[in-house]
């Protein structure tokens, strides 16, 4: 059995992992040179001036088709380590709030994160449903708030009792550390992460080199870590049966 949030989480990451395969594709056929035939005025066979100006106007040389395909596949490996980062996040906002659904103990919900509610905004939640989850939304807020993603994992773990292998998060947590490089420092390490995260081998003040391999271990670290996290919730019964799917 696994939680629905982690199935989603799942298809989520696979359809990551296909925009990084086509731009990897793209790429290598632009360097075999199939998608520019030597009669073409244009930097690409397809290239319409009329809905691709910018591309039009690039000039028609392997040089230019190299740096079109590389800064391409550039974006979607920043976009790749933002998004698994929001999936696996969103994950942990999910299972805090079924946990919390299935009657997780208040005292270990909240613990020092104290949180209250205008009546008005209780009264129109509606369901007690409802309530608990606008609890458990805003625990999770006051996590993040706290800007530490080493926290916020080692947090749920406690609040929700799960045993998570602390090895298991120490794997993960540079790949997850590496968005916050990227929406706030432009992707350059600062003398901290590189301190952090020896073995990523970074420069302070240089860009984080984003290349397969590195990516290949974000996936594989960060989804094995949302593994861990749901079998440890199907195994200790922390969320309702109505969470679950084979």
């Amino acid at each position: 059995m696994k939680t629905k949030s982690y199935i989603r989480f799942s298809s989520r990451a696979a359809h990551l992992d296909v925009d990084i395969e086509l731009a990897d594709v793209l790429k290598i056929s632009i360097q075999a040179g199939m998608l520019s035939a030597a009669g073409n005025q244009r930097i690409f066979d397809k290239v319409n001036p009329q809905q691709h100006p910018r591309l039009a106007s690039r000039a028609k040389t392997s040089e230019s088709r190299k740096l079109a395909a590389n800064h391409l596949k550039a974006t979607l490996c920043e976009a790749f380590i933002k998004n698994i980062y929001e999936d696996a996040t969103q994950y942990i906002l999910e299972i805090l709030t079924a946990a919390a659904k299935k009657g997780l103990d208040p005292n270990r919900l909240i613990g020092e994160h104290k949180v209250s509610f205008e009546a008005n905004d209780v009264l129109r939640a509606g369901t007690w449903d409802k309530v608990v989850s606008m609890v458990a939304q805003s625990v999770f807020r006051k996590l993040e708030n706290e800007k530490s993603t080493k926290n916020l994992l080692e947090k749920i773990n406690s609040k929700l009792n799960l045993g998570v292998s602390q090895a298991k998060i120490d794997a993960a947590l540079p790949y997850l550390e590496i968005r916050h490089l990227l929406v706030h420092a432009d992707g350059k390490a600062d003398q901290k992460f590189c301190e952090s995260f020896p073995a990523l081998k970074a420069t302070p003040g240089k860009k984080l080199k984003l290349d397969y391999a590195l990516l290949q271990q974000a996936r594989i670290s960060i989804c094995e870590l949302v593994n861990e996290y749901d079998q440890k919730i199907v195994a200790g019964n922390v969320v309702l049966p109505n969470e679950l799917q084979r």
